[in-house]
């Protein structure tokens, strides 16, 4: 049975937002996340983000391909030559590989337990302090990028926010 004509391709794997026929979505370049079985697809940059620090890639892009035109019509599978939008692989997050700068856990560990058992009930894992600071020095990276975009040198507070 046909679906109907207004009914999505697929749905985003995270927001669960429904991905329109012949729109642009992203694919992980990972090829555990574009199994048969697990097939992810992300209707925007930031539902591909929140996906990496549950996949723990080491080094991953998002692939930007275009689903089908209409029903019945096979999708844009990801491989060796992907039918992208674009012709470039949009890279994120922002990798700093400079040794020189600093490690240090970013995140008040203390403080944030707390606030996860005063909010939740629940207890915290250590290694999710360590998760939280790599993802605030990659919101610092591109909050950066942003302002110097702008010709500033100081960052603001609208510089996390995504455009």
């Amino acid at each position: 049975m046909a679906q109907p004509s207004s009914s999505p391709w697929r749905n985003c794997s995270r927001c669960k937002k429904p991905i329109a026929f012949g729109s642009t979505y992203l694919v992980c370049s990972v090829s555990t996340c574009n199994r048969a079985r697990t097939g992810m697809v992300f209707c925007s940059m930031e539902c591909w983000d929140a996906h990496l620090p549950i996949a723990r890639h080491r080094e991953a892009s998002a692939e930007e391909l275009t689903a089908p035109a209409r029903e019945g019509e096979p999708a844009a599978k990801p491989g060796p030559e992907p039918q992208r939008k674009s012709g470039k692989r949009r890279i994120a997050p922002v990798q700093r590989r400079d040794p020189s700068l600093p490690r240090d856990v970013l995140v008040i560990s203390k403080a944030f337990k707390e606030y996860v058992r005063a909010a939740g009930g629940c207890n915290t894992s250590d290694a999710v302090i360590e998760v939280l600071s790599d993802k605030l020095r990659d919101w610092a990276d591109r909050a950066i990028d942003r302002a110097k975009a702008d010709g500033r040198k100081t960052v603001l507070d609208r510089d996390f926010m995504p455009k």
